[in-house]
């Protein structure tokens, strides 16, 4: 599977990680002795960020950080290299530097911005750097410009949250040295490392609580050098293929692409304009999901991390398994921004009568069912399903066969594999894995699709016997192909309801509750309260009186103690209130759980599933009376 590992190690080798090293370590150590100085100029000039309606920072904070992160990085180019060596790179990123200062002191119009973005690409392709610069130029000079304008918008529009833009970014370029270094390219290697050690020293003083912004000079400066590395690292025709390389900043830089998009089509489709600031991006909505301010960010450095470890993956596997990577890794994407755009970002609290999902994207439901009718999830489900499918296929190949394909076993892999994956989309089809609403999905679902998987791995068994014979079948990949459709599968069905389950569980916001009973009444509030924000209460705990309960979880939920227990356990966990789960606890334990909250003040409560008759005078939201009620 790994090919010319041991050279391209060497090549690393040879541009001496003393001159990376030493590049980072400049720059870094800059950074952390201008911020200071930075800041006090902040304050005595009054370059100070006032908490706004659309801004999300809730006190006072000092701008012009990206003076020191420029510093550093200069200082650090000069340290290992000349300028001169890279004048159209550095040449373009002081421009955007100086555009972007003047912006945070005086503000200047869009369109000065975008001209200036233009004539900072014309250097770059002046000296040579192109997006996919052996492809024809008619295709290559606009996707050139595309590009670099386009990411250094993107970093200056993920520059929303304490330490994510300067984190990202430093994950970015690191990335990116890294496949510099192995492919031998200096220039990247340097202007890699600078970035790198200016852009994650600054994490010191802007990680939350962020003492100091960055302001348009950093975010410029920052997103059009990493534009820049990607231009540099395409310079290489001999990793993986034009198509290949062309996909490594795609990943590389998957994060800020998927909040300028999602913020860009949010916003139109919300009827609201795009240059439009607002707490609307992907950090904000994990924030509004449940998720805490840090957690957001350290997620999204998760990600960024991992698609750019996908590429560099193109540099030690074939180019076939690294487009089959990527086709999983996109699809998880995806899910994860189908999900973030639906968080209430637009309104208030969510009522009865409206989900949690935003305006914009409950017009494009609509919009999909005038259209399509319920045709456009079984569309959705059958697209992802024929690149899952034929993915798994190609990394079973790869995982059965560690050193690698053989021409012909490449070939015979390429000849079923069309006729395997409608093969195993109609066995889905079927099996009704498109009809289904999967976010309310549950075992009987679950068994469905393993059957259907199965059946899948049956009728690949079947075409590749048809078309090779039974002798040539390799059996290993088969089997390891069905674990990894199976996985995959199940993966898009479940995911969505995974997501929510995941953000409910991190929620920190509502009244802190305790649960009296752990049994599966206890589990069915646990799940209601975490499904409902109108409920606006949060599960820190049960009590049980099952001592062979204690200490033990329930969906993340600890059992804490028993009855005896119950005020000492309000009293560790902050409890706002308790809420009695189990119907079958005496009459007496009941008045005598009551009577022991009323003495320290903690409303006790009771979550009560009943089926009554329909009265049209009857109350449907719960309150903090005596009793909470979900008519079924």
């Amino acid at each position: 599977m790994l090919t010319n590992l041991s050279v391209r190690m060497a090549s690393l080798q040879q541009l001496g990680f003393a001159s990376i090293g030493g590049a980072l370590f400049v720059s870094a150590l800059g950074v952390l002795l201008c911020t200071p100085l930075v800041m006090w100029a902040a304050r005595r000039l009054e370059w100070v960020a006032y908490p706004r309606e659309d801004r999300w920072h809730g006190c006072p904070t000092c701008l012009m950080g990206g003076i020191a992160i420029y510093a550093a990085a200069t200082a650090g180019l000069l340290a290992v290299a000349s300028i001169a060596e890279v004048w159209a790179i550095w040449g373009g990123a002081t421009l955007m530097f100086v555009v972007g200062t003047i912006d945070d002191l005086a503000h200047i119009r869009p369109s000065a911005k975008l001209a200036a973005q233009v004539v900072a690409t014309g250097l770059l392709l002046y000296d040579g750097y192109a997006f996919g610069a052996h492809w024809p130029a008619w295709v290559s000079l606009p996707l050139t410009l595309l590009w670099v304008v386009g990411i250094t918008n993107a970093v200056n529009l993920l520059d929303n949250m304490d330490g994510l833009a300067a984190g990202v970014a430093g994950i970015a370029a690191l990335v990116m040295t890294v496949f510099a270094g192995v492919t031998g390219s200096t220039t990247a290697v340097v202007v890699g490392g600078v970035v790198v050690g200016a852009a994650l020293g600054f994490l010191a003083f802007n990680f939350n609580p962020a003492r100091i912004f960055m302001g348009d000079c950093g975010s410029l400066f920052l997103g059009f050098s990493i534009a820049s590395l990607a231009l540099i690292i395409q310079q290489q025709p001999e990793v993986g293929g034009p198509v290949a390389v062309g996909l490594v900043p795609l990943a590389v830089m998957a994060v800020p692409i998927l909040d300028t998009t999602l913020v860009t089509l949010m916003r139109k489709m919300a009827g609201r304009p795009v240059s439009q600031g607002g707490q609307d991006h992907t950090s904000h909505r994990l924030v509004f999901l449940g998720l805490s301010e840090q957690h957001a960010v350290l997620m999204l450095y998760a990600l960024s991390l991992g698609s750019g470890t996908l590429a560099l993956l193109v540099l030690f596997v074939d180019v076939a398994l690294f487009y089959a990577l990527s086709v999983f890794v996109g699809i998880g994407l995806t899910m994860f921004g189908i999900h973030v755009a639906q968080a209430n970002v637009y309104r208030g609290p969510p009522s009865e009568e409206t989900s949690s999902s935003t305006p914009g994207a409950g017009r494009v439901l609509r919009a999909l069912y005038r259209v399509f009718g319920n045709r456009w999830k079984v569309g959705g489900g059958l697209s992802a399903d024929v690149l899952l499918v034929g993915a798994a296929f190609v990394i079973a190949h790869y995982l059965r066969y560690e050193s690698g394909l053989t021409g012909a076993q490449e070939a015979r892999m390429m000849e079923v594999l069309p006729l395997v994956v409608g093969a195993k989309v109609l066995v889905f089809y079927a099996m009704g894995l498109y009809r289904g609403i999967w976010r309310h999905a549950g075992t009987p679902e679950l068994v469905r699709t393993v059957a259907a998987t199965l059946l899948g791995g049956g009728a690949a068994y079947g075409v590749c016997a048809l078309l090779q014979g039974v002798a040539a079948v390799s059996v290993s990949v088969l089997v390891i192909d069905w674990m990894l459709v199976t996985f995959a599968v199940v993966g898009v069905r479940f995911g969505f309801r995974g997501l929510r389950q995941y953000f409910a569980a991190n929620r920190d916001d509502g009244r802190r509750v305790l649960l009296y009973g752990a049994g599966d009444a206890g589990v069915l509030t646990l799940r209601e309260l975490r499904r409902n924000p109108i409920l606006d209460r949060q599960p820190v705990g049960f009590i049980d009186d099952d001592p062979m309960k204690q200490n033990q979880t329930i969906q993340g939920v600890t059992v804490h103690g028993t009855g005896k227990d119950l005020l000492q356990v309000c009293d560790d966990r902050d409890v706002d209130e308790v809420i009695v789960t189990t119907a079958t606890m005496p009459t007496e334990r009941r008045r005598a759980v009551r009577r022991r909250c009323r003495e320290v003040g903690i409303p006790c409560t009771e979550f009560d599933v009943t089926v009554e008759p329909l009265r049209a005078d009857h109350a449907t939201v719960p309150t903090d009376g005596a009793e909470l009620v979900v008519q079924g």
